[in-house]
């Protein structure tokens, strides 16, 4: 099946949080669950560059990345797609990232309320970023897919 599908598309569309399987160096496996946005058929995942997520892309580019429908306890389908991945560390492709993201996650009606009423959570946001850009660079996980299948429990 193909990534353009459009079965698969919609659950890819649908879905909040991508999980992306690695693995490492020594060939040991690792799911982690990351933002997501599409762009001209590529996946991009946001992270840092010394997360596990990104060390293991490094090592192998080989991945997998799962999406399912979090928002319907009906619709159960998880499409998986494998492909090939790099990390960008670029400001312009990070920057191209963030501004995707606030789109999709932090400037809809819902995430605003939310927001507003939980001030006191920007403060401890801001002391992780600060802390992740001391560990390292932002970075981008760029997805290239190659094959896609619809799994259903």
């Amino acid at each position: 099946m193909n990534y353009d599908d459009p079965a698969v598309l919609d659950i890819v569309r649908r879905s909040m949080v991508a999980r992306i399987a690695t693995l490492s160096r020594n060939g040991r496996p690792s799911v982690t669950p990351l933002y997501f946005v599409c762009l001209n058929g590529q996946i991009w995942l946001g992270t840092a560059d010394w997360t596990l997520a990104a060390r293991d892309v490094k090592a192998d580019p080989r991945v997998s990345v799962l999406f399912e429908v979090e928002q319907s306890a009906r619709d159960r389908r998880v499409a998986r797609i494998a492909g090939r991945a790099s990390v960008r560390t670029d400001a312009k492709t990070y920057a191209a990232y963030v501004l995707r993201v606030a789109f999709k996650y932090s400037l809809t009606p819902g995430q605003i309320r939310n927001t507003s009423a939980h001030l006191g959570l920007l403060l401890l946001r801001r002391r992780y970023h600060a802390q992740s850009a001391q560990k390292g660079q932002a970075c981008v996980i760029d997805v290239t897919p190659e094959q896609a299948d619809l799994l259903r429990d």
